[in-house]
């Protein structure tokens, strides 16, 4: 039997991102931020994965305060459920506006 056209396939996104080699392979992460992740010392997916948003928004803020917005975040969450970052959940969304301004907060004291 034919496999079904690669849009009609349901994969689910673990098995998706697995796939990827390199951080720009993720939706949302093109080259210029697989560039800071490398500088920030995260250097794969699988690494970025085990991780979670919360940790890799941490480093990579804490690497360059410039990366303390919100958007930042949606792509991040967005790449790791195998989402284009403005369709994440508003719950995702309101939690990353919450931890984004957390950790503004947290690095002005």
């Amino acid at each position: 039997m034919p496999q079904p056209p690669q849009m009609f396939r349901d994969h689910p996104e673990e098995k998706k991102l697995s796939k990827a080699k390199r951080i720009s392979d993720l939706k949302n992460l093109g080259p210029v931020m697989e560039s800071a992740f490398l500088a920030a010392g995260i250097k794969t997916p699988k690494q970025m994965i085990k991780m979670g948003w919360k940790s890799v928004m941490k480093k990579l803020c804490l690497h360059n305060p410039k990366n303390h917005h919100s958007i930042l975040a949606y792509a991040v969450i967005g790449a790791l459920k195998d989402e284009v970052w403005n369709r994440i959940s508003d719950e995702d969304k309101r939690h990353a506006r919450e931890f984004m301004k957390s950790l503004r907060e947290n690095s002005l004291k």
